[in-house]
Parts: structure tokens; C-alpha cells; sequence
């Protein structure tokens, strides 16, 4: 699906999202994972910076607002974690690869296949059908759900903390 459909156009202009199935190859999707793998097999975050993820706004302010690892994530590869995985100290609990909520916020900034893909001829024609005047990438971030563990996964809407000017 390449969004050709006038209107999936027309939802994009009234609710500023799409769900596009299969946008990206299984090739591709198959490459992002090895390489979100690969950074998992070399993830190192020190117990300070260990951050319990939460898309709750309350818990958000809590656990991030004032957390420099999350603040100052826009132009790193970070990692943010589930509630209830690390003990009071930073001590993971479970397997650390295990305890990974979501990668963010700059893969496609760092990481070779993230960044191909992420500037890839068919994102550039979606931005163009979509009618969007010099798009910029401002971040990007691989989601898990990992099995057994974990909250709800409630909407996250990034735009509400995305600024720019003019």
C-alpha cells in the first residue's frame, strides 16, 4: 500500500496519521530487525540512566520529564525500558534485551539500515503524495511488546512535543 487511495489522502489532511500495511518489504522489516538486534547485543546504559518508559502523562513527568537520558535523547540511540524491570537501584530484574520498552529517538540519524530505509525513494514519494513541503525526520523509534511483561500500550502522540519555528 502506497497510499494511492484518495481516501486514505483525505483521513491523512483531517487526522494527521495513516496505517499503512505493508509499506515496508518483509525484506526490509527482516533487515530492521537484525539490526535492532544487533544494537540490543551491545546495549550498554549505566543503572543511573535506566529510564521506566510510560506513555501516561503523570508517569511520564515522573519517571522522564526531569531525566537528562530522555531529554537529551532527540539526536542519540537510547533505551527506554518496562515498568517493573529494574529494582531501585537500576538492577535489572529480568534479562536485560528482554526489559527494552522502545529504542529511541535518532535511528535513523545512527544506524545504517534505519537510515536507508528512513530516506529510501518510497518514503520521499509518500511525503510528496502526501503533500508535505520539505519534510524532515525528527525522530524515529523501534517499539516492542515484549511477552509477559509490560503495560498497555496507550497512543503517544510525539507531535505534542515536537516544536519548531517558524
Amino acid at each position: 500500500n502506497q497510499c494511492s487511495d484518495p481516501a486514505e489522502l483525505c483521513f491523512f489532511h483531517e487526522d494527521g496519521f495513516l496505517v499503512l500495511e505493508c509499506f515496508f518489504s518483509p525484506e526490509e522489516c527482516d533487515s530492521m530487525r537484525s539490526s535492532i538486534q544487533r544494537i540490543l547485543d551491545v546495549m550498554e546504559v549505566p543503572p543511573h540512566c535506566r529510564t521506566e518508559f510510560s506513555t501516561k502523562e503523570e508517569e511520564q513527568l515522573q519517571a522522564q520529564g526531569s531525566s537528562d537520558y530522555f531529554l537529551t535523547s532527540g539526536d542519540k540511540i537510547r533505551f527506554f525500558f518496562e515498568k517493573g524491570v529494574l529494582d531501585e537501584r537500576g538492577n535489572f530484574l529480568i534479562a536485560k534485551e528482554k526489559s527494552v520498552s522502545k529504542i529511541g529517538h535518532a535511528l535513523h540519524a545512527h544506524d545504517p539500515v534505519f537510515k536507508q530505509i528512513t530516506h529510501s525513494s518510497k518514503v520521499q514519494e509518500l511525503g510528496r503524495k502526501l503533500g508535505l513541503e520539505r519534510p524532515v525526520v525528527v525522530q524515529s523509534m523501534y517499539i516492542f511488546k515484549q511477552p509477559g511483561i509490560g503495560g498497555e500500550g496507550e497512543l503517544c502522540v510525539s507531535l505534542c512535543y515536537s516544536t519548531s519555528s517558524p
